[in-house]
């Protein structure tokens, strides 16, 4: 069976299933009846259609097989889960087949996320990013696999949420290597050379970002940059880390940082910070212990001195 014959196999069942769905009120689901409670009127008559895992088209020009499934329900859990789709897809889709005329859009991620409200007062700007992005390597590579890279490569529009104060540090982490591990898969592989100078790498991707050692330093105050550097571009010395002026991990951890001064003043983020420090011990049983000698030697010093005091003021009344 050719292409052009599953082509028209697939457009037949997608026009019969259509042809049900409108004609038979009672096939819709319960699971779609309660994604158009969550999501909308308009949105649950797109995913009539984009909620089947199997809807895809051939792209002519590469080959490739397009994915067009949307999960009804991650979607709505999404960044962009309260906006409706024809917010950014505009045009006639209410038509099927989608009229040319509609097809391939460019999205502006950029243009859309600088006219939200008061978007020019944030100190990380999608304008900073635009500016960012334009020098990371995957715009500048020649590679025939970074032709056309755009925002969704990495943020699905679909399913993308930003991390928030308070999510556990693995929980970052692990999503955000995600994006970068599903492009560059070899580097998965446990004989590939890329970390060989990396001690205890699969420790490391536990814990660390890959963007936090392939990124330049930002200002602070900004979690993350879109340059992504070129591998012999990025960061190599262990100190940019493992120090207590850590700038380039305290980009990730300023997500438990802001929750420990919240939660416990600035005394359990001096303390508890999980950045590791190299000749500092990370067991919570020796850090207890540690602080509770120092607090015991703090509490002699200051008897000892309020004895001697009261022994001076003492002799001053004998001898008076």
């Amino acid at each position: 069976m050719n292409d052009q014959d599953v082509s028209a196999r697939f457009g037949g069942l997608l026009a019969l299933g259509l042809l049900l769905l409108s004609v038979l009120p009672g096939a819709m689901p319960q699971a779609e009846a309660a994604i158009q409670g969550h999501l909308g009127t308009d949105n649950a008559d797109c995913l009539r259609c984009h909620r089947m895992e199997t809807l895809a088209y051939r792209d002519p020009r590469t080959g490739n097989l397009v994915d067009l499934h949307v999960d009804g329900r991650q979607f709505g859990h999404s960044a962009h889960g309260e906006l409706q789709c024809i917010d950014c897809h505009e045009g006639d889709f209410g038509q099927y087949p989608h009229p040319e005329s509609v097809l391939g859009q460019q999205l502006d991620c950029v243009g859309c996320h600088q006219e939200l409200h008061k978007a020019d007062k944030r100190a990380y700007t999608f304008k900073t990013i635009d500016q960012e992005f334009a020098l990371s390597i995957h715009a500048v590579s020649d590679s025939p696999k970074a032709e056309g890279f755009d925002c969704h490569r990495c943020h699905d529009p679909h399913a993308f949420r930003n991390s928030e104060v308070g999510q556990p540090i693995a929980e970052i982490v692990r999503a955000g290597n995600q994006l970068c591990l599903s492009c560059h898969k070899k580097i998965r592989d446990p004989h590939s050379t890329a970390h060989l100078w990396l001690p205890k790498r699969d420790k490391h991707w536990q814990s660390v970002r890959c963007l936090d050692c392939h990124t330049p330093l930002t200002d602070p105050g900004q979690p993350v940059s879109h340059q992504i550097l070129a591998a012999k571009d990025s960061n190599f010395d262990c100190v940019s880390c493992h120090s207590k002026e850590a700038r380039l991990l305290g980009r990730l951890y300023q997500y438990r940082s802001e929750t420990d001064l919240a939660g416990g003043g600035w005394l359990s983020k001096a303390v508890f910070n999980e950045a590791y420090v190299v000749g500092m011990s990370r067991s919570p049983l020796l850090d207890a212990l540690g602080l509770s000698v120092i607090g015991l030697t703090l509490l002699v010093l200051i008897a000892h001195g309020w004895g001697r005091y009261r022994a001076y003021r003492r002799l001053r009344e004998d001898r008076s």
